[in-house]
C-alpha cells in the first residue's frame, strides 16, 4: 500500500486491514509492506515499478507474489476515497488475483 501519514484515507484503509472482517484474511495470506510516498517526492520509482499511478491518488495498492513479482495493482484510484468503502470492497480487490498463496501487499507509510 502506497500512501503517507498525512493521508486520511490511507489511515482508513490501514484500519480496515485490521478489522475483524479483513485481519484474518490479511494475516493468513499477505505480508503487508508500508511504502511512504511523502508529499509525492518519495518512492516514485516503486510506484512506477508496481504500476500504481500517483496521479490516481493514494492510498495505492499493489499485490506481489512471494518472489516480489507484480500480480496486480490498483490503477484507477479505487481507494482514494477509502472512507466510503466497506470491508467487502477491499476484499473484492484482494480476491482479484485468484489463488492467494502467500503474497506481499505493498502498503503505505511507516
Amino acid at each position: 500500500m502506497f500512501g503517507a501519514n498525512w493521508c486520511y484515507d490511507c489511515h482508513v484503509l490501514d484500519k480496515a486491514f485490521h478489522s475483524s472482517e479483513l485481519a484474518p484474511i490479511i494475516a493468513a495470506n499477505y505480508e503487508v509492506v508500508h511504502v511512504d510516498i511523502g508529499k509525492g517526492e518519495k518512492n516514485q520509482d516503486l510506484m512506477t515499478k508496481y504500476d500504481v499511478p500517483m496521479k490516481r491518488g493514494i492510498p495505492g495498492l499493489a499485490v506481489l507474489d512471494a518472489d516480489g513479482k507484480l500480480v496486480y495493482s490498483q490503477k484507477h484510484g479505487e481507494f482514494e476515497n477509502a472512507r466510503a468503502l466497506a470491508p467487502g470492497d477491499f476484499l473484492a480487490f484482494l480476491n482479484k488475483g485468484g489463488n492467494r498463496e502467500h503474497r506481499r501487499l505493498a502498503v503505505h507509510f511507516p
